[in-house]
């Protein structure tokens, strides 16, 4: 009889071990949907049984040892690099259109369109300079570059605002994931106590959580002999076991820039983040938004300062009778090519020359003013340049105001112009300048100009009919400048423009080819992780015979067992 019970065993442990299996193949057929859901393969071994009479010991039938997760662990690691480094690319790529869009290069009142009407302003103001409804049309050109130069800067700082925000929320969402894993691995830990592949649903909740979280940062995942997984950011520790050190962020301010920075929570330690939609965020805020903000600053400041330094050199319709520089310096006793004069245009060793005249009479004077910065001895400053010109120049009072600009005022019945600047001080100083401001963020038409436009300099010798400096302005669109590097003003913006497109195109391609290689290792993924419903279809075949046949194993058995029986009675 105990062969008998010994062969009866063995039909029940492969009537339960099937039974089992089919339980996970069907498991996996009701998952073949979920998104998440690892392939489990049953895995069966051989049970030991009991010596025969002949001393062969055939075994003890069959037993479901194990539920075996169907993956690939480095294939899974380069998954979540690869997701991270599709949504970086993504949001440079998304950013950088966003960029394109603000320029508006395509439309008819795009910034260079736009800079363009105004030299051409210039140049129809050069052959009718008296013309009042000219001038009003070149006072307003420039008013129209100047409000599309901050315009984009505006929208551009706003697109920052924006990167900002999603990097806070970004890493609010990184720290809830990393609670969540720290929580699965005590769950797991402890389910996996009583058996292998007892936690494969934990770990499949655990490894979605870990591909979303890669997709946000780069991450390391390190599994630990316990059954919990070590999580860490470049070399740093984000989450060990059941404990997190926690995500947060800090906005900080670096010159006028506020950053939303990453730190971790225990300690506000620094994080170095080299990849995922984090990394692709900062990269986008500090080089795209930031880098095409300097461009703005930089194409405002050269305008400003080309412009002024040819229209500095002018006369209007009629001479100053009080006008104050828009430029203050910091000290008005030091040099001022000094960097502590604080100018953004450094004037040079040279001179000018400032005519006041007599507007009963018609009889004019003109003095030259030298402003000595050549660097030996004694160089010009905001005070010596006021004491030269009361000295030199009769019939006006030049002051330093409280608040370090230069002023100049005629006495009653006299008006001033000035001409041939070599020294750029006026453009430097603000006085008889056609823009204010320093860049993108306060350009400006000078208010002189807005409250009268016979002010405005398209002459060069102060005489009727004279528009050779509005014609001199106009140049400034195609003229190579050495401060720009012998590029035009034109060239300038279109070379911004080209930078942008370039980068923009290059974040194209890389968002293409890191969307090549997640499908790629997502279908390699697929292959082995996934469902199939043609394999188990074969597997549920494959296992229903096997039931079948243990099933009548099992009854051959019985009935030998009763037909024992009936002999034994």
């Amino acid at each position: 009889m105990g062969l008998m019970s010994s062969a009866l065993q063995i039909g029940r442990s492969a009537l339960l071990t099937y039974q089992s299996a089919l339980e996970v193949v069907g498991n996996n057929i009701s998952n073949v949907g979920t998104p998440n859901y690892t392939r489990q393969t049953p895995v069966l071994n051989p049970a030991v049984g009991v010596q025969l009479p002949e001393g062969f010991t055939p075994g003890g039938g069959v037993t479901l040892s194990a539920l075996q997760r169907n993956v690939d662990e480095t294939l899974e690691d380069r998954l979540r690099v690869a997701t991270g480094d599709q949504a970086d690319a993504l949001v440079q790529q998304e950013t950088l259109g966003r960029i394109e869009s603000i320029m508006n290069e395509l439309s008819d009142n795009d910034l260079s369109s736009l800079m363009q009407d105004l030299f051409n302003a210039f140049s129809a103001l050069q052959n009718q300079p008296h013309d009042i409804a000219s001038r009003a049309t070149v006072v307003t050109a420039g008013q129209t570059v100047a409000t599309e130069i901050q315009r984009q800067r505006d929208d551009v700082l706003s697109l920052r605002g924006e990167l900002n925000q999603q990097l806070k929320d970004s890493a609010i969402r990184a720290d809830e994931i990393a609670t969540e894993v720290a929580e699965l691995n005590i769950r797991i830990v402890e389910v996996e106590s009583g058996g292998k592949g007892a936690a494969n649903s934990l770990r499949d909740q655990q490894e979605a959580l870990l591909r979303e979280l890669g997709e946000l940062i780069q991450i390391e995942v390190r599994e630990q002999p316990d059954g919990g997984l070590n999580v860490y950011i470049g070399n740093e520790p984000l989450v060990q076991g059941g404990l997190t050190r926690g995500l947060t962020t800090t906005l900080e301010t670096v010159n006028s820039d506020p950053k939303i920075v990453v730190r971790f929570a225990d300690n506000e330690g620094p994080i170095t983040i080299r990849g995922g939609k984090m990394a692709g965020l900062i990269s986008a805020r500090d080089e795209h938004v930031m880098g095409q903000i300097e461009s703005l600053n930089s194409m405002a400041r050269a305008l400003i300062e080309e412009v002024n330094k040819v229209h500095a050199m002018g006369q209007g319709l009629e001479g100053f009778t009080d006008v104050t520089g828009t430029y203050a310096v910091l000290d008005p006793s030091v040099a001022l090519n000094s960097a502590d004069a604080g100018l953004d245009l450094t004037p040079q060793n040279g001179s000018f020359l400032l005519t006041v005249t007599d507007t009963t009479t018609g009889v004019s004077r003109t003095s030259t003013i030298t402003v000595d910065l050549d660097g030996v001895g004694t160089d010009e400053s905001l005070n010596s340049l006021v004491s030269q010109i009361n000295t030199k120049v009769s019939g006006i009072a030049a002051t330093a105001t409280t608040d370090n600009r230069l002023r100049l005022a005629t006495d009653s019945g006299y008006e001033m112009t000035f001409a041939e600047d070599t020294s750029n001080v006026l453009a430097a100083l603000g006085v008889n300048s056609f823009f204010s401001g320093e860049d993108a963020q306060d350009l400006a038409v000078n208010s002189v100009l807005t409250d009268n436009v016979n002010l405005l300099a398209a002459a060069t010798q102060y005489t009727p009919g004279d528009g050779t400096n509005a014609a001199n302005v106009a140049a400034l669109g195609e003229s190579a400048l050495t401060g720009l590097n012998n590029m035009s003003l034109n060239e300038f913006y279109n070379a911004i423009v080209s930078d942008v497109a370039v980068k923009a195109s290059a974040a194209l391609s890389g968002v293409e080819a890191a969307d090549s290689i997640t499908l790629s290792l997502t279908a390699q993924r697929e292959s082995i992780s996934g469902v199939s419903l043609d394999e188990e279809t074969i597997s549920l075949l494959r296992l229903e015979r096997s039931f079948q046949g243990a099933a009548r194993y099992t009854t051959t058995v019985d009935r030998l067992i009763q037909e024992t029986l009936a002999l034994v009675g």
